[in-house]
């Protein structure tokens, strides 16, 4: 039995982790307006990347996962009011900035996990996505069952649209420039190891 402690306290502080980083990131983000909202995703994980490489524990590892699943799907849910306006060419230079500073984002955490060294086992960047994305997977979730059970069906499976192609949104503009980023600079390294 002594063997099992340490590992139910690692499991409580992972979960207690990502449910701190998940609740602040998607508070901070789902009550800002679109730009700054996406201005806080942007910078939660391109500092994430930054700071998933440096050792640390447990808690504080899935806290930076949690917060920056959160913070996107917040952003997510600020992009599926703005889509609901009833101009949307009023909201033309918001969505545009909101894309270019998430771009940014990505091309920039693309860019830092291509340089980072001393990745800790368990925790490479593809350890890093798969959380991320299971995470957010998660929250959505939580988030149309929550929706479901407060307001009915038909509420749940209206925010469940909308947020389905916000994120879908976020997550391409992140994903495109980070992984673009990635094999420039990866192909830049190994044109420099040829030379």
């Amino acid at each position: 039995m002594a063997p099992l402690q340490p590992q139910r306290a690692l499991q409580l502080r992972r979960s207690l982790g990502a449910l701190i980083g998940v609740g602040f990131g998607y508070a901070l983000a789902r009550h800002l307006p679109l730009v700054p909202s996406t201005l806080l995703s942007a910078l939660v994980l391109t500092a994430g990347v930054s700071l998933s490489a440096a050792p640390q524990d447990a808690g504080r590892w899935w806290a930076l996962i949690g917060a920056a699943a959160g913070s996107l799907v917040g952003t997510g849910v600020a992009l599926a009011q703005a889509m609901h306006q009833i101009d949307p060419a009023e909201q033309l230079p918001q969505r545009a900035l909101t894309l270019l500073l998430l771009a940014l984002a990505g091309a920039t955490a693309g860019r830092r996990l291509q340089r980072q060294r001393g990745w800790q086992p368990g925790r490479q960047p593809r350890e890093l996505l798969r959380s991320a994305s299971g995470l957010t997977t998660g929250v959505f979730a939580s988030i149309v069952t929550i929706t479901y059970v407060h307001s009915g069906l038909d509420v749940a499976r209206t925010l469940s649209s909308r947020l389905s192609t916000s994120l879908t949104i976020l997550v391409f503009t992140l994903v495109a420039p980070a992984w673009l980023s990635h094999l420039l600079h990866h192909h830049d390294q190994q044109g420099d190891n040829e030379h």
